[in-house]
């Protein structure tokens, strides 16, 4: 028997004294059917499992939804619960997954929460994650995050194309300066300061269908990026003032091409802080995304007979410190292909479809207090 173990959609975020559920998913690369096995889950400081909370089997598309006894010991803050795997068995409890009601404690700093070796089934370990969030975020430092503010040409307007609602003959995208990777370690920002042909706006009141985001809630009238134009490796970027020495969270969500119609081919986004002059910059903290094909979800705004691929929709944080001394970063969002940024290679846009880039924030943050360990 193979089992693997983990912490679903990690961090889980709470606000001090709040109160959710976090999942845990178990898998196996084997059949296991009506096995029983103990499950625990050690929470780390800040956070604890609530008086007259519940531990929950959730299966068959929540039409499974079982209560499972469990025993909590506040000293060594474990909890510890019975179940029977159904894996791959073909029943309709098979591949499920638990949730675990948890509250973070109401004097709980804002920051990261991790624990190694947390959750523990038949020796098989894993860490859990939660970020405590201050209840008031704070104003991005961000400008048009939500990519609201689009400006068109005198004959543009939100046009139908594919299914959904782009933005065609865009003259401005508020606040942020564009251009496109031309291979070779060479970065061509745009000749007439417009977004032309190297990204594409999507309507996100038409088609976002965006998540929910518990912290800071999208608002109406947000749209959303894609970074690959017309067969670009397109970019975006925007400078902001920020305090040196102090800590930052940039977050944003990314998504699977509404219309991308080959899904056998993934999406790809590398998000980046730098600072410096041009050409010379020193990059503060950088993080490549792939995401893949997931089926098809909502039905097209512009053609009932289509539906849309599932974007897949996922909250992605960086966190960072200006160094001593630097008093502005630049922010960009940039599509590398499947060639990557590599100065020996030529652009690869990857298709003419790329990941999509919605809700971007920037805040300070507590200090990580796993920095330099």
């Amino acid at each position: 028997m193979a089992l693997t173990i983990r912490q679903g959609f990690v961090p889980h975020t709470l606000q001090p004294g709040g109160k959710g559920a976090f999942t845990i998913d178990v898998a196996s690369d084997v059949v296991i059917s009506g096995q029983k096995e103990w499950i625990a889950v050690r929470f780390p400081d800040g956070v604890t499992f609530p008086e007259g909370g519940v531990v929950r089997y959730i299966a068959d598309g929540a039409k499974i939804n079982d209560t499972l006894a469990a025993m909590w010991d506040p000293s060594s803050r474990q909890l510890r619960f019975q179940s029977e795997l159904h894996l791959n068995d073909g029943t309709p409890r098979q591949n499920g997954f638990y949730s675990i009601d948890v509250r973070a404690l109401p004097d709980a700093a804002p920051g990261l929460r991790k624990l190694e070796n947390a959750i523990e089934i038949a020796g098989v370990k894993a860490g859990v994650e939660f970020e405590i969030v201050s209840p008031r975020p704070a104003e991005s430092l961000i400008k048009n995050g939500g990519f609201a503010d689009v400006r068109f040409k005198p004959d543009g307007k939100w046009d139908p194309n594919q299914g959904v609602l782009y933005a065609r003959k865009l003259s401005v995208l508020g606040s942020w300066n564009v251009g496109t990777y031309q291979g070779k370690g060479v970065w061509s920002p745009s000749r007439t300061g417009e977004p032309g042909t190297l990204i594409d706006v999507i309507n996100g009141d038409a088609d976002g269908h965006f998540p929910e985001d518990p912290v800071r809630p999208f608002a109406k009238g947000e749209n959303m990026v894609d970074l690959n134009g017309s067969n670009t490796c397109g970019y975006i970027e925007q400078t902001v003032e920020v305090s040196p020495d102090s800590w930052y969270e940039l977050s944003f969500h990314t998504g699977y091409h509404l219309v991308k119609d080959d899904p056998t081919g993934p999406t790809y986004l590398r998000a980046d802080v730098r600072y410096g002059n041009p050409g010379s910059e020193t990059t503060v903290v950088w993080e490549d995304y792939v995401q893949y094909y997931t089926g098809k979800a909502d039905v097209s705004s512009q053609d009932s007979r289509k539906k849309l691929n599932n974007p897949g929709w996922r909250k992605r944080r960086l966190r960072f410190r200006a160094p001593d001394g630097v008093g502005e970063v630049t922010v960009r969002f940039a599509n590398p292909g499947p060639s990557g940024f590599d100065r020996e290679l030529p652009a690869n846009p990857g298709g003419s479809n790329g990941m999509l880039v919605a809700h971007v924030v920037l805040v300070p943050s507590a200090p990580d207090p796993y920095a330099g360990q």
